[in-house]
């Protein structure tokens, strides 16, 4: 036999598969003043360094229970324009939520 024998051709009909992201999802609440937040998806995992917290994300409007519930359709919804790299003083961040855990899979590995 020759090389010739052993080329693999293109398979056709195969489906394509999209890569899930298994990254972790947060929500950042920013103090704009004592009384009023700004909510920021962060796609990446917030990042310490000097002060400031460094992530990759998109500023939202919708409230929290939406965003907990929706938060996977946002991210396929979002416009890649609007995704921005972000760096905001440790001051103004008042909370950093993930919006992946899942307290029913803790409560079955601490049985």
């Amino acid at each position: 036999m020759t090389d010739k024998d052993y080329t693999v051709g293109a398979i056709a009909g195969l489906p394509t598969v999209a890569a899930v992201n298994k990254k972790p999802i947060y929500l950042i609440y920013l103090s704009t003043n004592k009384t009023t937040f700004q909510k920021f998806i962060a796609i990446d995992k917030p990042d310490s360094q000097n002060g400031f917290i460094s992530t990759k994300g998109f500023f939202t409007e919708l409230p929290e229970d939406e965003i907990i519930k929706t938060f996977s359709d946002l991210l396929t919804q979002t416009p890649k324009e609007l995704i921005l790299d972000m760096w905001f003083p440790w001051h103004r961040v008042h909370s950093v939520r993930s919006l992946v855990f899942n307290a029913n899979k803790l409560q079955t590995l601490v049985k």
